[in-house]
């Protein structure tokens, strides 16, 4: 390799549009050094014909002419130089070769003037990465051992199987050359992301990448930098309207010889993920009107019991039994019961707000989680909401279905689970039902006082004709009770 004098040297060199003399790119201290060699060195300038502009003795000595046949012609028609003009393999036009791909390593032969053959390796470096501004060419010639042969032959072999075998994968594969800069993305990666290879090297694969996930992919990469492995989920924004799901597996490849980078693989879980999160809505949600069900409203009772964010340490539960719902039932039959169901469902979350959860836990047992809640006059404001939600009556099917809930408040104390809390609120509830329904009765942390709704009398009143009027429109059987006679008929659902 090109020692490090020769590489600050060669950095100064300046090589204009027009045909520069040597002595403008080399300076007498280090020209000295780099003609010594090694290795073999050349200098060529692409904007006149990549003609050869200096070289050093090592090149002379390697290849068996002097600087007189070599300065000034073109790599390519070098004929004769150290090389068959014939082979494709020829020194000069693996380098010329080189340069038209802008640069890299390959191997090549020098043939010598006494007929033998030197084995080479030769590096094509554009004179930019040494120093900006400048358009030329530092080409190494290094001559190889039989070992170092075998060992460049046995990387190609495997560079060669690698590429075959990522080409082929069935999921995306990418290898950084240096932090997150990629150098390598097969054909199935920009299947993946909707994107042609030159835009997804680099970092231009970092602009695909949906701008809440950045962050994640950053602290991924950092952990895989240091030598961790890590697997995320990020959205990548293809050239269709829903961002895809892409599962990232990424392994670090730092070497002693190469900065640290990684290699990844890339996975498209986007149907999946839909798949998961289905399952997931299903095993937290009733299916019949789409709250959240009990086991969903335990863990969020555990949440916020055990969050210390002050925001979670205002609450109340509300544990709500409809009354009526039995008769209608009974009566009408399941399904016209169901409909009341997903209708009652409808007016709870109507009046609740965004940040409350409705609950529906049993057949007709609702539960609110009421966020943010001050004291126990916000829990009893939200209580009066969901009983006057409930006060007209539900028309289905030309049936009409005359509701009501009884409701208990709890708010709870330090010491409370999800299990105290609910059986709290549901004995509450329970008092509500004993005193008659349509009301609701609460308990602060410290006592329990039960609160009569101002809308039960009215209420009540207004059921009771209606059912009176629907008995005596009901077939009556001789063991059947009078439901026209006050008193009879509330409907408690049986527990």
């Amino acid at each position: 390799m090109l020692a490090a004098d020769h590489t600050c040297v060669a950095a100064r060199a300046e090589i204009s549009a027009g045909q520069p003399a040597p002595s403008s790119l080399l300076t007498s201290g280090w020209q000295a050094a780099a003609d010594a060699g090694p290795p073999a060195l050349i200098l060529s300038c692409r904007a006149c014909g990549t003609s050869v502009l200096w070289a050093n003795q090592a090149l002379f000595q390697l290849v068996g002419t002097n600087s007189s046949l070599l300065i000034g012609g073109s790599l390519d028609r070098l004929a004769g130089i150290g090389a068959d003009p014939n082979s494709p393999s020829a020194w000069n036009r693996v380098a010329q070769d080189l340069v038209n791909a802008r640069g890299g390593q390959r191997e090549a032969d020098v043939q010598r003037p006494d007929g033998s053959e030197v084995r080479v390796q030769i590096d094509a470096r554009h004179l930019s990465e040494l120093a900006t501004g400048t358009d030329g060419w530092l080409i190494e010639v290094h001559p190889l051992t039989d070992a170092q042969s075998d060992l460049a032959a046995a990387l190609r072999e495997a560079e060669h199987r690698f590429r075959a075998l990522a080409e082929s994968a069935p999921v995306g594969i990418v290898v950084s050359e240096a932090g997150l800069r990629l150098g390598y993305a097969n054909d199935r990666f920009c299947e993946l992301t909707d994107r042609s290879r030159p835009h997804l090297l680099g970092t231009e694969w970092l602009g695909i990448i949906d701008q809440e996930d950045l962050p994640v992919l950053y602290e991924a990469g950092e952990a895989v930098l240091g030598g961790e492995s890590r697997e995320i989920n990020i959205r990548v924004i293809g050239d269709g309207a829903i961002p895809r799901w892409i599962h990232l597996r990424l392994a670090p490849t730092t070497t002693p010889t190469r900065a640290a980078g990684f290699i990844g693989t890339a996975e498209d879980v986007t149907e999946r993920r839909a798949w998961e999160e289905k399952i997931t809505y299903q095993a937290q949600h009733d299916p019949l009107t789409g709250l959240v069900n009990r086991r969903r409203l335990v863990e969020l009772l555990h949440e916020i019991l055990d969050s210390r964010r002050s925001v979670d340490r205002h609450f109340a539960l509300l544990f709500l039994d409809l009354d009526g719902f039995k008769l209608v039932n009974d009566t009408h039959g399941h399904e016209i019961g169901d409909r009341v169901l997903v209708e009652v469902a409808r007016r709870l979350r109507k009046v609740a707000r965004d940040y409350d959860v409705v609950c529906r836990i049993a057949g007709d047992e609702f539960v609110v989680i009421l966020r943010s809640v001050l004291g126990p006059t916000d829990a009893e404001a939200a209580a009066r909401r969901q009983l006057e939600a409930l006060q007209e009556p539900i028309v289905i099917a030309g049936i009409t279905a005359d509701v009501s809930a009884s409701i208990g408040v709890a708010m709870p104390s330090g010491s409370d689970t999800p299990e105290t809390l609910l059986r709290s609120a549901d004995a509450l509830m329970y008092e509500a039902k004993s005193a008659g329904g349509a009301r609701f009765s609460i308990r602060t942390a410290d006592a329990a006082t039960g609160l009569l709704d101002p809308t039960a009398p009215k209420r009540q009143n207004s059921r009771a004709r209606r059912r009176r009027n629907q008995a005596a429109l009901m077939p009556r059987t001789p063991d059947a009770p009078d439901q026209s006679r006050p008193g009879q008929g509330e409907g408690q659902v049986n527990r």
